[in-house]
């Protein structure tokens, strides 16, 4: 037993250690990240949320499927850190997640907003959810929801910084109804191959929008009732 714990932690140092190069590399090509971001990502075990396959993979800067169909996955660590960036996360803040996957970007939200702060991720697919949730379970300061996002605007509209990790092709009116006076939102917006990270703002009552470059993000799995129907 006390070798299978020796060999356990020996595992745990290599993941690290490679860590800390992802930090590094995350920085230098995407950043630069404040301080508390970069710790999130050393600090939060990806390859716990990889797929077992995938796990010589955790510690690069790629997204990796979640499914065997391609309709979900753990984003590149860099693509968490820039929504951060641009959504303003600090300690303290109540953020909700569309779209959980395995949990990884729930937990460094987690780690950026800090025990005073608290995160909501909702995810549709009920064996992501129940595999987040497990993963999860340790994080005082996150709550994993299963449903469709447009489906519990009411459980989250209000909070104060909202992250999409899925595309849309226009963000809903619902989905901006939701975002409270001085609140924000970042999305990923448009088509496949013409995706734009957008972050939306509310100012004096009005939205402000702004336009944070080109992204590319799994598209949105659940209800788009802002899509008109052509037959009407």
């Amino acid at each position: 037993m006390t070798e299978l714990i020796a060999g356990d932690r020996e595992l745990q140092r290599i993941a690290q250690t490679a860590r800390i190069d992802l930090v590094v590399d995350v920085d230098r090509r995407a950043g630069p990240f404040e301080s508390r971001m970069l710790a999130a990502l050393l600090e939060v075990p990806r390859e716990r949320f990889v797929r077992p396959s995938d796990i010589a993979e955790s510690a690069a800067d790629t997204p990796l499927l979640l499914d065997d169909e391609g309709l979900a996955t753990i984003s590149a660590p860099h693509a968490y850190l820039l929504s951060f960036r641009v959504l303003g996360l600090i300690p303290g803040d109540r953020v909700v997640e569309l779209g959980t996957g395995s949990g990884y970007g729930a937990a460094l939200a987690s780690e950026v907003v800090t025990a005073s702060g608290s995160v909501l991720t909702i995810e549709i697919d009920d064996f992501l959810f129940r595999r987040a949730r497990q993963l999860l379970s340790g994080y005082k300061n996150i709550e994993v929801v299963q449903g469709d996002a447009g489906d519990k605007v009411v459980s989250w509209a209000g909070y104060e910084r909202t992250t999409v990790t899925f595309a849309v092709e226009r963000i809903p009116e619902a989905w901006l109804s939701a975002i409270p006076e001085g609140g924000r939102m970042v999305a990923p917006v448009g088509a496949e191959s013409g995706q734009r990270l957008m972050r939306v703002d509310r100012v004096q009552g009005e939205l402000v929008w702004s336009d944070h470059g080109a992204v590319r993000y799994v598209r949105n799995r659940g209800r788009e009732p802002y899509v008109e129907d052509p037959s009407s």
